[in-house]
């Protein structure tokens, strides 16, 4: 069992590196106020078709990695705790 939390908590060290570094590699929105009252990007082509971009791949990869942090986390905790 001990083996199995190591290989977890090596597994956690990897997604939170990665996390560190889709997230430092995404840029800003740059969309303030008057774009959520008016609409703005999403009235675009590229902003219909954001999961097609570069954009819409890294918050994808974000969500899933924070997914996976929350997943192990929790994970390794219950194991821990048995």
């Amino acid at each position: 069992m001990v083996w199995v939390l190591r290989i977890l908590k090596i597994v956690l060290c990897l997604v939170c590196g990665a996390l560190m570094v889709v997230i430092l590699m995404q840029q800003g929105s740059g969309y303030g106020l008057s774009s959520g009252i008016t609409g703005g990007y999403s009235q675009t082509y590229v902003g219909r078709h954001r999961k097609d971009t570069p954009e819409g791949r890294m918050q994808r990869a974000t969500a899933f990695l924070i997914t996976a942090f929350f997943v192990l986390a929790l994970l390794i905790n219950v194991l821990g705790n048995a």
